[in-house]
């Protein structure tokens, strides 16, 4: 898995941009169409700080179109200097109810940037540092729903602040990491036939050595039962004193005294 990951910086969306746009053109119809989107987007978390940014763009550009309606359309049969006059009174009261909400809403984008920022930290630090990857542990850890966490998670993979991967049954399974594993046990398996297969050779080595030890073993048994127990040999004459030699198990009369000589 790749830890090398970009950082997530809050930016409008096409939509968004459309609806600046069209609040430049025509507020009356996009404001509300402003509001909308903020209403059907404000749940996630990493969208607050972008909403209430884009209120305070949406109340910029209804200014400004206030002030040149005002001044090309509804003053414009007035005298240059009462329709500048007035033109600048309604600015006046527009300025004061706009502009207390356009501070407010750019402190309150602040605010929620940074806090997305920490937990995006914080998810980073939980699933690259520390190996996490069960929803329901992260969202504990994070004081957040696991629903939150999904989500949250989620579009940071779509942003490439973290790597890519899925989530099922509440566990995040990262791209690639399946094929590593396969990889992994495929390595294992060749190992394991290697292995297999060396004790097969030595088992093999071993019968035959075995088998020769067993051949040389017979033959030197019988090379033993081959040779007689007991030797011919050489005996004193009791009666004369001559010697004669006596095979095993013989008894003969001594040519020279008559005597008898038996094999002990």
């Amino acid at each position: 898995m790749n830890n090398q990951t970009s950082v997530y910086r809050p930016t409008f969306t096409k939509v968004d941009f459309f609806i600046i746009f069209g609040t430049a053109v025509f507020p009356p119809v996009f404001l509300a169409v402003g509001l909308l989107q903020v209403v059907a987007s404000h749940r996630f978390s990493y969208r607050k700080g972008s909403n209430y940014s884009l209120l305070s763009t949406l109340l910029v550009m209804t200014f400004l179109w206030i002030f040149i309606y005002a001044y090309f359309v509804s003053f414009a049969g007035l005298e240059s200097s009462i329709r500048t006059k007035e033109t600048q009174s309604l600015m006046l009261i527009v300025a004061m109810f706009c502009l207390p909400l356009i501070v407010t809403f750019q402190v309150m984008s602040m605010r929620a940037n940074t806090y997305f920022k920490g937990l995006e930290t914080s998810y980073k630090e939980l699933l690259l540092n520390q190996d996490h990857d069960e929803i329901a542990e992260i969202a504990r850890q994070v004081n957040r729903k696991p629903e939150q966490a999904t989500e949250d998670i989620m579009f940071l993979m779509q942003e490439n602040t973290l790597p890519s991967g899925t989530i099922e049954d509440g566990i995040i399974y990262w791209d690639g990491e399946n094929d590593e594993e396969e990889e992994e046990e495929e390595e294992e398996q060749e190992q394991e036939d290697d292995e297999s297969n060396n004790d097969d050779d030595t088992l093999e080595v071993e019968t035959d050595s075995s088998q020769k030890a067993e051949q040389e073993a017979a033959a030197e048994s019988s090379l033993i039962r081959s040779i007689p127990s007991k030797l011919p040999k050489s005996t004193q004459c009791v009666g004369c004193g001559s010697k004669v030699i006596l095979q095993p198990e013989e008894s003969k009369e001594c040519e020279y005294c008559g005597s008898w000589l038996n094999y002990m």
